[in-house]
């Protein structure tokens, strides 16, 4: 089974029974009813060999790195961070590591008004394996979900794309990215305020973070809103720094399939799109939503359907 089948396997098993619970499986966040507001619910786990090499992350970025996979997500509702639980299972316990680890965690979770408040702690023969989860708060109703598109709304993109791919890619060829590609990999920046704004002043009818890329989380986003999309290939932002280096695809192949560009990616009814202007930041308009299932790439030439390819565990 692929990653994307066990999970539709899971939206199909897990379906709330408490009234508390407004949306579960199938999000960025869990959305539970609290008596003055939303509360949001993410977590997410990192694995020593497939999500981080200490060959090019301390521990003290892997600490920053972990919050911020965390930190989009709650983004991606709209939400604001308020704490969170670590569990951490280590082959090894070495005190200068651990702390620069813990240091790194907690700054990057208190730049976002977040703190760490507990978890749970084991040891283990392989390496390191870490899940942090995060709650926030966005006022009733103030969320935005994958699922509220419409045919015809225009798809928005928060920042270049690619770069945490390429320079993996570069890592894991023994050279070193350049400076604004290491920082996109190793140190994103999550868009909490951003996600903030869009959701207070309704501006999306859905968004999410692109985390396993731009195609595999657009499918998403359509599947959830039974729609297609059609995407400029000219108008989607490419890292600049991507040219002239020694990857092996087109620099447009790392920010469509990529992945862990936790920029946010939303949906913009035309008739809002000028209440973008009061995020005063440059914002990507990239393609639409359409009612043709699929996903097609619109190049100078031609309209040719692409597959929703990107990062899968179980690929």
């Amino acid at each position: 089974m692929t990653e994307e089948e066990i999970l539709r396997l899971l939206r199909q098993k897990l379906i709330p029974q408490h009234r508390e619970v407004i949306c579960g499986v199938g999000d960025d966040c869990a959305v539970l009813e609290s008596d003055s507001f939303w509360e949001l619910i993410t977590t997410d786990t990192m694995v020593e060999g497939v999500h981080f090499d200490f060959a090019y992350f301390s521990p003290y970025e892997l600490g920053r790195k972990l919050a911020v996979v965390n930190l989009s997500d709650i983004a991606a509702m709209g939400g604001e961070p308020f704490c969170a639980l670590l569990n951490l299972s280590l082959p090894r316990a070495v005190r200068p590591e651990i702390e620069s680890f813990f240091q790194g965690l907690k700054e990057r979770l208190a730049e976002f008004g977040a703190e760490l408040i507990g978890g749970d702690i084991t040891r283990n023969k392989c390496g390191w394996h870490l899940s942090l989860t995060i709650m926030g708060k966005a006022p009733k109703g103030g969320v935005v979900f994958r699922k509220g598109a419409k045919e015809g709304d225009l798809l928005y993109v928060s920042r270049a794309l690619g770069g945490a791919a390429a320079a993996l890619e570069l890592f894991q060829k023994g050279i070193e990215p350049p400076t604004s590609l290491k920082k996109a990999h190793v140190d994103p920046e999550p868009e909490i305020e951003l996600g903030k704004m869009i959701a207070r002043n309704g501006l999306a009818s859905a968004m999410m973070d692109i985390s396993d890329g731009l195609l595999l989380d657009l499918a998403r986003l359509c599947e959830a809103n039974n729609l297609g999309a059609e995407l400029y290939a000219s108008k989607i932002p490419v890292f600049q720094e991507l040219e002239n280096l020694p990857l092996e695809k087109d620099p447009l192949h790392y920010a469509l399939s990529g992945g862990e560009d936790f920029a946010l990616l939303f949906s913009v009814p035309p008739e809002r799109e000028k209440l973008l202007n009061i995020c005063k930041r440059t914002l990507f308009c990239i393609g639409r939503l359409i009612s043709e299932k699929g996903l097609f790439l619109i190049g100078e030439k031609e309209r040719k359907e692409v597959s929703p390819q990107g990062f899968d565990h179980f690929a």
